[in-house]
C-alpha cells in the first residue's frame, strides 16, 4: 500500500507477473502534493526505462557555496541527473499499473491490519467514512515516512531522521544547480537550489532542526523579495529517514522504498534506491508464491539482497554526513581552500557517480588535506 513510485512499481510488476494486486493510497489522487525535489540520476532512466516526458530540467553544472559564500564549480563531462515533475512521474507509474490490472483505491486509509497464518486482512476507511475489509496473501508497505502501521505488521520504525523543507518559486536567470553548507545555513546537512526549464526553481534544505526557519533565512540571502510572490504556507515540510530498517520484512509483510530506508543518506534522494528495492521485492515475492510460503524466514532473502546492493552505500553516507555535521564553519571554509578544492574536484571527475558515493567518499578521506580538516576520522 502506498501510491509513490516504489509502491506503484512493485504493484505494476507483480500484476505483470500475473498476480492480483490492490493498491491503497490515502491521498485523493495519485501524485497529489508530492514533497520531493525529483532529481534522478541518468543511470536510473536507463535501468528502469523511466518516462522522459516528465523531465523539467537537467543538472549539468553544480556550484558549491561555503558559509562565507566562497564557491567552487563542478562541471562534469556529461549530464549528472534529470529533474522530473513528480506528479506526472507517479501518475505515469499509476497508468502502467492500472493497464496491467492493478486496482488503485485512493482516499483510502488503513486503520487495521491482521496477520494470520492463512493470510492478511486489512481494514480500510474512506474519506466519506465508509469502511471495507480486504484479504490477501501478502502486504507490501510503501508508506514513505508514515510508520503508524508498522506495529500492526510486527515491525519497528527507524530511529534517525533529518528534517526537510522545500518551496517551488519563480527564479529567472539561474542556470547553476547550487549547494549551500554551513551551520547557519543547514545544520547537519545542506541546502539546494535546483533551477527548472520553466523559469522556476526548487529551493530546499535538510537540517537537524528548524528547517522552516533556515529555509526562510536562505531565501532572504539568495532571493531578496521572495515574499512578494511566495507565501510561507507554500513551504513543504517533511522528515527524511536516515538509514535502513533493521528488518524490512515479517510474516507476510515486505517494506519497500523510503519506508524501508531505501534512500541515500548523503543527499536524501530516494527514487533510484526505492526502485532497486521494489525490483528485488518483486523477485522475492515471485519465489515466495512459487513455494506458497510467506514466512519472515522466506521473505528475508529480500532484506539480504537489497542491503547487499545498497547497504554499504547507506552506512558510509550516514557516517560521512555525521562527520560533516561536526565541522565548524571555519573547518568547512578550509575544505573550500583552493588546494583542497582541486584535489576533490580531480577525484570527482575520475570517480563521481550520481547514485553511488562510497568510493568517492573513501577516496576523499585518503587525501591528507581532507584528513587534516576532519582530524583523521579513519
Amino acid at each position: 500500500m502506498g501510491g509513490g513510485h516504489a509502491g506503484l512499481y512493485t504493484a505494476s510488476h507483480l500484476a505483470r507477473a500475473g498476480f492480483q494486486v490492490l493498491l491503497l493510497d490515502q491521498k485523493k489522487a495519485i501524485g497529489e502534493r508530492v514533497v520531493c525535489t525529483g532529481i534522478i540520476g541518468v543511470e536510473a532512466f536507463q535501468k528502469f526505462d523511466l518516462p522522459e516526458d516528465t523531465i523539467l530540467g537537467s543538472i549539468r553544472q553544480v556550484r558549491f557555496f561555503s558559509p562565507s559564500r566562497t564557491y567552487f564549480d563542478y562541471l562534469p563531462p556529461n549530464v549528472l541527473a534529470r529533474v522530473v515533475d513528480r506528479t506526472r512521474f507517479n501518475r505515469h507509474f499509476a497508468s502502467e499499473a492500472q493497464r496491467r490490472g492493478v486496482q488503485i483505491h485512493t482516499a483510502s486509509r488503513v486503520e487495521g491490519i491482521r496477520i494470520k497464518k492463512e493470510g492478511v486482512t486489512i481494514r480500510v476507511v474512506q474519506t466519506d467514512g465508509s469502511e471495507s475489509c480486504h484479504d490477501g496473501q501478502i502486504l507490501i508497505l510503501a508508506t514513505g515516512v508514515n510508520y503508524k502501521l508498522f506495529e500492526w505488521a510486527g515491525l519497528q520504525a527507524p530511529k534517525s531522521f533529518l528534517a526537510g523543507a522545500q518551496v517551488h518559486i519563480p527564479f529567472q536567470g539561474e542556470d547553476w544547480t547550487s549547494v549551500y553548507v554551513g551551520r547557519e545555513v543547514a545544520p547537519g546537512a545542506f541546502a539546494w537550489v535546483v533551477p527548472l526549464e520553466t523559469g522556476a526553481a526548487r529551493v530546499g534544505l535538510l537540517s537537524e532542526r528548524n528547517p522552516h526557519l533556515y529555509l526562510k533565512q536562505l531565501l532572504d540571502r539568495i532571493k531578496p523579495g521572495w515574499r512578494d510572490d511566495t507565501r510561507e504556507t507554500e513551504f513543504d515540510l517533511r522528515p527524511v529517514v536516515q538509514g535502513p530498517l533493521e528488518k524490512s520484512c515479517s510474516d507476510r509483510v515486505l517494506v519497500v522504498g523510503e519506508a524501508a530506508g531505501q534512500i541515500k543518506t548523503t543527499t536524501g534522494g530516494g527514487i533510484y534506491y526505492g526502485l532497486l528495492g521494489a525490483h528485488l521485492a518483486v523477485e522475492t515475492l515471485q519465489e515466495a508464491f512459487r513455494k506458497n510460503r510467506f514466512t519472515a524466514n522466506i521473505l528475508s532473502s529480500y532484506d539480504r539482497q537489497w542491503k547487499r546492493a545498497i547497504g554499504e552505500e547507506l552506512r558510509f553516507g550516514y557516517y560521512f554526513r555525521k562527520l560533516f555535521a561536526k565541522l565548524t564553519d571555519e573547518q568547512i571554509e578550509e575544505l573550500f581552500d583552493r588546494v583542497i578544492q582541486e584535489d576533490i574536484l580531480n577525484l570527482a571527475h575520475r570517480e563521481a557517480e550520481f547514485d553511488w558515493h562510497k568510493s568517492l567518499i573513501l577516496s576523499i578521506f585518503k587525501l591528507p588535506t581532507v584528513r587534516r580538516v576532519f582530524q583523521n576520522p579513519f
